[in-house]
């Protein structure tokens, strides 16, 4: 199966970029200095030998707030099997010469980023107070 909807711009955020980031003790105990509701629930739930370790979604969200975080990125073709079989969510990626022209999307995918300037915004926005309703 292809990438066929029509969005403007489609991100990945895949696993070779997610694994240079790693929630650690020292990040945790400065969190635990702000008495936030979002910094409790980090501190609480926090399970770095549980699979709590790497911040796959915490990269994603961070590098949508602030693209500039992302260093190098390259453009791919990409295919995503939906299948629902053994292969579900397993994907491959062609550059333009070698793409199969069977309707696969170009897609921007995020290779490197600044982990000092991403690991300060976590931790920052971990500590902040929650914003108030609008």
């Amino acid at each position: 199966s292809v990438l066929e909807a029509p969005w403007r711009k489609i991100i990945c955020t895949p696993v070779d970029i997610s694994v240079k980031t790693k929630i650690t003790d020292a990040m945790v105990a400065e969190i635990k200095k702000s008495d936030s509701p979002a910094a409790k629930y980090v501190v609480k739930y926090f399970m770095k030998d549980q699979g709590g370790f790497y911040m796959w979604d915490e990269l994603a969200a961070a590098a949508w707030i602030d693209p500039t975080l992302i260093t190098k990125s390259v453009k791919r073709y990409m295919s995503v099997d939906i299948s629902h079989g053994a292969a579900y969510g397993d994907t491959l990626t062609w550059t333009d010469k070698d793409k199969p022209m069977l309707g696969e999307r170009i897609v921007e995918i995020q290779m490197d980023l600044d982990l000092a300037r991403f690991n300060k915004m976590f931790v920052e926005l971990m500590k902040a107070p929650t914003p108030k309703e609008h």
